[in-house]
């Protein structure tokens, strides 16, 4: 089974293989699954073609492992039968969408925010001229979600599942809820009352709950109808001494965020020269915050250090005359918003990523 693809197409009959065809080399990529049968009658070699392997319902928890996105074409109620006892939760699931094997309606099924069903489903709509069938509340009250706005923005939310059920019905149903933006981000805000000034939270009596877009670590904002998203765009570069503990790097590390006031869930990823791809200091500080430990060349920091701060020692020792800056430069897309800190054998440098 190929897993280069994120999307699978789904069909049982000719015309639904015909219409994956279609649609597939409209999209430009795409694995097709069919049944025996039907395999056995195409008249040309695609090396995207797979059989259905046993029943569908079965294979469908193969499917929902290995791709992102899964079009059936065919009965809606085939596909309610075949993905029913695979189905976890909205942050799991992949994309579900239904067409008629005629292609006049294409259905978002599920997972239609995170799992972006939805927006595949206007897309698909718009290549084939068909009918898009969305029945998100949010959606069809032409109204923003807190799902979306976190999926958007890559961000965190404590309480997810809970604060996004509170926040879409309060939407749906004309609840009064403000939003803060903390920043240059872009954010659907239909649906919200923009709040301009941070110092209006306390002062607006009739909002049933205040969402609070920052990286800031914002632990002086204290009001119970606050729900902070933390958008991940901060990225960090470190350099260190060969060994450095992890416990050393952690605390250095609490100390730039808290000098800085940027929340540690605000952080997307950390690097450092590839020289230390195996530092266990590095290592476990990426396990514990949960995000991927990226490094750069000695080639590709070689091309930016005449940016920054020059040591002698790092030349000598490394290769590169300097680690954090050019690190968190180039991760960050060239936009460093703290040149290097130093600590005791730790360096840091801090960029951010326009989201």
């Amino acid at each position: 089974m190929s897993t280069e693809s994120k999307i699978a197409f789904i069909s049982v009959t000719k015309n639904g293989r015909d219409l994956s065809i279609n649609i597939k080399n409209l999209l430009g990529e795409g694995d097709i699954y069919v049944t025996e049968k039907l395999f056995e009658k195409i008249d040309l070699t695609n090396n995207d073609l797979y059989v259905i392997e046993g029943s569908l319902s079965s294979f469908t928890s193969k499917l929902f492992e290995r791709y992102e996105v899964l079009i059936f074409i065919m009965a809606t109620g085939i596909v309610v039968r075949s993905i029913s006892s695979h189905i976890k939760n909205k942050l799991e699931d992949p994309a579900i969408l239904v067409i008629d094997e005629k292609g006049k309606n294409v259905i978002s099924l599920l997972s239609g925010h995170i799992g972006g069903a939805n927006e595949m489903t206007n897309y698909i709509s718009s290549l084939i001229d068909a009918n898009p069938v969305i029945t998100t509340a949010t959606d069809v009250n032409n109204k923003s979600s807190l799902d979306m706005i976190a999926k958007n923005l890559n961000a965190h939310i404590d309480n997810f599942r809970e604060n996004v059920k509170d926040i879409n019905y309060l939407l749906v149903n004309d609840g009064n809820i403000g939003i803060y933006i903390d920043g240059d981000y872009k954010v659907d805000t239909r649906g919200f009352t923009t709040i301009k000034n941070i110092n209006e939270f306390h002062r607006i009596n009739n909002l049933d709950k205040i969402i609070y877009i920052t990286n800031k670590d914002a632990t002086d904002i204290n009001d119970k109808r606050i729900i902070k998203v933390i958008p991940k765009d901060i990225v960090i570069g470190i350099g260190c001494r060969r060994n450095t503990s992890y416990e050393d790097i952690k605390n250095s590390l609490e100390d730039l965020l808290n000098k800085y006031n940027l929340s540690k869930n605000s952080i997307k990823e950390i690097g450092s020269v590839e020289i230390k791809k195996d530092e266990e200091g590095i290592i476990e500080l990426a396990k514990n915050l949960k995000v991927p430990f990226k490094t750069v060349s000695i080639e590709k920091i070689q091309e930016v250090e005449d940016k920054f701060e020059k040591s002698e020692f790092v030349k000598k020792n490394i290769g590169v005359y300097c680690v954090a800056e050019p690190v968190a430069y180039i991760l960050s897309n060239e936009n460093l918003i703290v040149k290097k800190h130093k600590y005791k054998g730790i360096t840091f440098s801090i960029g951010r990523l326009k989201i």
